[in-house]
């Protein structure tokens, strides 16, 4: 799907589980070359391929490969890819490790049908550590901004100062919400919120929204995270001895979050509630 000029998204659907069915988003940017925002999981090299072939682009012009995060529906035909074009791939320093070793990665985040989604580690040829600017070719540009909580390196790309891509970044509010830090979440809403002049916000688990409605969407995600820690702060006070099954139980209950009760990475998201450090 266009986006606008030079943009456009592609939705690859995977499952998490037999039962569970989810998506994610890959973005695709073209100049004279094309680049691409995270690559869906394993095997999605295929349909990326079919989709530069309707832009009149092949795998070969592909001149840079900008990884989100580590999470395997984000980097999964990045080997692929990488191998058949030969460009650099952009991802966070602080993943690093994950991305060049994903029996590290399952090791240290196990979920269900890991080596379905990721088969493959890849080498990180730009890891990124402090904020930086990037001059992909004449008149196209990609900021890169750290935007930790989701995962501890995640990234986000600002293209052309205007067109932003947030990866995981941004909690949907009705969906399953995963991040490892809040106070690194809440601190990246709140600076992704204040750059200015977006025309476009470009989520990998979520529409694309203009201007006015991705700001409002980046404050729902604000005002769900500050009721999650209302509520387990609260439960907290209430009952010092609670066990942690049982205040999370409890989270759930009180935040009409049942739904995701069995799902260990939303476990994951309450606990960086009770254990959390303050922002650096």
């Amino acid at each position: 799907m266009k986006i606008c000029n030079g943009v456009y998204q592609l939705k690859i659907y995977f499952y998490v589980t037999p039962e569970i069915e989810r998506y994610v988003y890959v973005y695709i940017l073209t100049g004279k070359y094309c680049y691409l925002i995270d690559t869906g999981i394993h095997g999605s090299e295929k349909l990326i391929e079919d989709y530069l072939h309707q832009l009149g682009y092949q795998i070969e012009d592909i001149h840079g490969i900008f990884l989100t995060h580590a999470h395997p529906d984000h980097m999964g035909s990045a080997y692929a890819l990488q191998k058949r074009s030969g460009c650099p791939i952009y991802a966070s320093y602080l993943e690093k490790e994950w991305f060049e070793n994903v029996d590290k990665q399952f090791a240290d985040r196990p979920i269900p049908r890991f080596y379905h989604l990721l088969q493959n580690s890849v080498h990180v040829d730009m890891a990124i550590e402090r904020e930086t600017e990037i001059m992909l070719e004449d008149y196209l540009s990609m900021k890169i901004i750290l935007t930790p909580g989701h995962s501890h390196g995640s990234l986000s790309f600002l293209f052309n100062y205007q067109i932003l891509f947030t990866g995981d970044a941004i909690p949907v509010v009705g969906d399953i919400p995963i991040y490892t830090h809040v106070y690194q979440t809440l601190k990246t809403l709140n600076t992704l919120l204040n750059i200015q002049s977006i025309d476009y916000y470009c989520p990998a688990w979520d529409v694309v929204y203009q201007q006015e409605m991705g700001k409002e969407k980046i404050r729902d995600a604000i005002h769900l995270i500050e009721s999650i820690d209302e509520c387990v702060q609260r439960m907290i006070n209430d009952y010092p001895s609670i066990s942690y099954d049982r205040l999370f139980e409890l989270v759930c209950y009180q935040m009409k979050m049942e739904v995701f009760k069995q799902n260990p990475l939303f476990k994951k998201t309450i606990l960086s509630h009770i254990y959390y450090q303050c922002y650096d």
